[in-house]
């Protein structure tokens, strides 16, 4: 155990010495929604594991406070203000107890956006890798979306039996069988300003910060240059890769795609300790201690 209050739980998990492609450098995974640390369909356990061993990469996958085996803390900070802190914290305890003084972030959806807000505000992170992070609707996406609903007579069909009340609409968690609070997909209306975004993404991309987006089959990403179109006043270059898996479900629950994704995370981390290795190790300054319960790896 690490801190005496209200600790954050998390698991390290450290590549073979002689395969430690980066010993100043560690992955940190973030929690999605309210999924444990062991993320939707163990992604965030498959992908540390891979990482170490494929990348040669140490990883740290903790819960945030209220989440998982992370107890609640109680304060006046928002949840993304507290997200952001609390991966400082993780990010501060790394440096003092592995010497850990660069950081790759992780995340899926509220973790993808958890990631970005961390990077915006700590020159420590290099690099982030985002599962359906932040982006808008396109001209180009509005028609593939609506297009389709438009000449399809089923859908046509459906909309009027909905409305006389002959048909039932189903939502997911009734389909699925899974409670509502706990689902998590994408909503632009919950998104902050376009702009406010574009202007995020310039001070990273002007900072040298790599940006890996993943984004699956969804309501609202359709199409692979949608991101690249959507903050197109952000001349990206060498910094930004971009995957569109537009058969794969938010939580890649699909094996194949999920084994594909996280061997793509894997690649371009690798790619990007080779661009970014230092000569030697630079001391940081370290914030305060952290309250923070770490293990090595385990199953879950």
């Amino acid at each position: 155990m690490v801190g005496d209050d209200l600790p954050l739980v998390g698991v390290l998990s450290e590549p073979d010495p002689d395969k430690n492609s980066a010993p100043d450098t560690a992955v940190i995974l973030l929690n999605s929604g309210v999924i444990h640390r062991v993320g939707s369909c163990r992604l965030s356990v498959t992908l540390a594991r891979n990482l170490s061993e494929r990348a040669g990469l140490a990883t740290f996958r903790f819960d945030f406070s209220g989440i998982g085996d992370s107890e609640a803390r109680r304060g006046t900070l928002t949840a993304a203000q507290a997200a952001v802190e609390e991966v400082q914290e993780v990010m501060d305890h790394l440096n003092q107890w592995k010497q850990f003084d660069r950081f790759i972030l992780y995340g899926l959806c509220s973790g993808a956006f958890a990631s970005y807000r961390t990077a915006l505000c700590d020159g420590r992170v290099i690099g982030t890798v985002q599962l359906d992070g932040y982006c808008y609707q396109t001209w180009k996406s509005s028609i593939l979306h609506y297009a389709p609903r438009i000449l399809s007579p089923s859908r046509w069909v459906q909309f009027v039996l909905r409305k006389l009340g002959l048909v039932k609409f189903k939502k997911g968690a009734e389909v699925s069988g899974i409670e509502e609070r706990y689902f998590e997909v994408p909503n632009f209306a919950g998104y902050p300003p376009r702009q406010e975004v574009t202007k995020g993404l310039r001070e990273l991309n002007e900072r040298g910060l790599s940006m890996l987006y993943v984004f699956f089959g969804n309501e609202y990403y359709k199409y692979q240059d949608q991101f690249e179109d959507c903050f197109k006043p952000v001349v990206f270059g060498d910094n930004l890769t971009v995957i569109h898996h537009p058969h794969a479900t938010h939580i890649l629950s699909e094996p194949e795609e999920r084994k594909a994704v996280v061997e793509s995370i894997s690649d371009w981390a690798q790619d990007l300790i080779k661009h970014t290795q230092q000569p030697d190790r630079n001391g940081s300054e370290t914030g305060h201690r952290v309250s923070l319960s770490a293990s090595n790896e385990a199953p879950n």
